[in-house]
């Protein structure tokens, strides 16, 4: 009995004789797992593949209105906000996919998650909590505009080209000096980015923020081709662009759905593989 007691004393002790936190490493104090919580919305695209494909499970045929990426008490998980044209239902989910409940996570009311996303008050995690912007090498000044407050050729031209996807955000931004803006719209395979002028011109239409390169689809590599014709099936594959990160080459292909209005993307490395979406620049 008394080595086992003088045991658990060495276990709960550091070896300086100060206790340390279940769930926490040496050194590391409730104060410092505090210090590290966030709750900032991401996008879609940000998700953990896992998440990815318990948040299209859960929400099925619906939109969703808002994802965060949330680390509360040394907890990590991803939240989404699913609109069901009623109450939201709000999701959490772990990184590795699995499911949580909001009394698991520690987290904040639904009715407050879906305050938030529908651009109520503010809560204390959302202070200084800004949402980064990505741009593509030869742009800068990028900032978040609303959708409404668009100037009106802007507005009409990429409400045009969205159809019935979702507006997801609109990025203004200056490339060479001129005021362009990005829209980011639709989900999944399904997102793309409507670039155009402050005139009402579209500059352009792609899969990712980077314009990348133009490559003809019988110039692919041999691996790249098959897979990118096996992954349209009956689709018409309208553009394929090139896309280089670091050492690694990248093709993102442009179908249009058969029999239908939509356009999709599909993504795969240079040995033909598919990839889950082009890593950041």
């Amino acid at each position: 009995m008394k080595k086992t007691w003088v045991l658990a004393a060495v276990l709960g002790f550091g070896a300086a004789g100060t206790f340390v936190l279940p769930g926490t490493t040496y050194g590391q104090s409730a104060k410092t797992l505090r210090e590290r919580d966030m709750d900032e919305e991401i996008k879609y695209n940000d998700l953990p593949r896992d998440v990815k494909r318990t948040v299209d499970k859960e929400r099925g045929n619906h939109e969703v209105k808002a994802f965060y990426h949330v680390q509360r008490e040394g907890k990590e998980f991803y939240r989404a906000v699913i609109d069901t044209k009623g109450n939201d239902q709000v999701i959490r989910v772990k990184p590795g996919g699995d499911l949580m409940t909001e009394q698991e996570a520690r987290d904040i009311s639904d009715r407050e998650v879906s305050t938030r996303a529908r651009g109520g008050a503010r809560t204390a995690a959302d202070v200084g909590a800004r949402r980064e912007v990505r741009l593509a090498r030869d742009e800068s000044d990028g900032e978040v505009v609303d959708y409404d407050r668009l100037p009106g050729k802007v507005k009409t031209e990429i409400g045009h080209l969205a159809k019935s996807d979702k507006v997801q955000e609109v990025v203004r931004y200056k490339h060479r000096g001129t005021t362009m803006y990005r829209a980011e719209v639709g989900q999944g395979k399904y997102t793309r980015f409507i670039r155009v002028g402050e005139n009402g011109n579209v500059e352009g239409v792609r899969g990712d923020i980077d314009p990348g390169e133009v490559v003809k689809f019988d110039r692919l590599p041999g691996a790249v081709k098959t897979k990118i014709g096996s992954m349209a099936k009956s689709g018409k594959v309208d553009e394929v662009i090139e896309y280089r990160r670091g050492n690694h080459t990248f093709y993102q292909a442009e179908v249009a759905e058969r029999g239908g209005d939509r356009t999709y993307f599909y993504t795969v490395d240079e040995s033909g593989r598919e990839v889950e979406g082009l890593p950041r620049m």
